[in-house]
């Protein structure tokens, strides 16, 4: 749903929504509970990678145990048999050595995912378009709609898999006009109305980052943690 209004607002480090109640996934115990015999796939660029490093610092049993930065991650919680992956989306990326490396796009991503039967109990977090950008707006809408089928897809093999967007967040003032906020603003709204109509959940990145004055590409620890809270609510409900 698109609004001219705030999607929320920031008190005491908390995140409340304007439009639907957060759970406080912020303690350990609650995202334990939350995650316990449960497999994340976080799929897309750096900001949802970002997801996975904060789970890493937040809960003690989590780790990541194989991976790097520019391509994948997988970390492990054995005790609670929490298993979280993260993929880095395909081309577009702005770099000229991470671009070097290969990787699935997040359609042939969200195909490879086993789901039902022993693989109910699985979450899907996907967050990108930073790297989208510089090009007609035209490549980034061609890139949602094949994310779409493939949720949709996805969905059809097992229509109870949560599925979480977290939307872009805005980026520091100095940034290149190649990656301006009034593109991303743009992408913003292009992903609401592609994804309109789809049981996935919205995680307002945008919102969020403007409600705390937070102008960099890479958000601090209090607003991932509530990025994270509202997926959770979501996928845990």
């Amino acid at each position: 749903m698109n609004s001219p209004f705030p999607g929320g607002y920031f008190y005491s480090n908390r995140w409340s929504s304007s439009f639907c109640q957060t759970d406080p996934f912020l303690s350990e115990v609650a995202i334990t509970r939350c995650l316990k015999d449960k497999t994340i796939y976080i799929l897309g660029d750096s900001t949802s990678r970002q997801w996975l490093e904060y789970l890493t610092r937040r809960l003690k049993g989590l780790r990541i145990v194989s991976g790097s930065r520019i391509q994948a991650y997988l970390a492990l919680d054995v005790r609670n048999n929490i298993t979280i992956r993260w993929l880095k989306h395909n081309h577009p990326w702005n770099s000229n050595w991470v671009s070097r490396v290969k990787a699935a796009t997040i359609p042939e991503a969200l195909d490879s995912i086993a789901v039902g039967g022993r693989q109910e109990n699985v979450i899907v977090v996907i967050g990108f378009g930073l790297h989208f950008r510089p090009f007609p707006p035209e490549v980034f809408i061609r890139r949602l709609q094949s994310i779409r089928r493939a949720i949709l897809r996805l969905h059809a093999r097992s229509p109870q898999t949560p599925v979480v967007i977290k939307l872009e967040n805005n980026l520091q003032f100095t940034a290149s006009m190649l990656y301006s906020d009034w593109y991303g603003y743009m992408q913003n709204l292009a992903q609401r109305k592609v994804f309109e109509g789809l049981k996935v959940a919205l995680v307002d990145a945008w919102d969020m980052t403007v409600a705390a004055s937070s102008f960099i590409a890479h958000p601090n620890n209090v607003i991932v943690s509530n990025e994270v809270a509202v997926g959770l609510t979501f996928s845990c409900h």
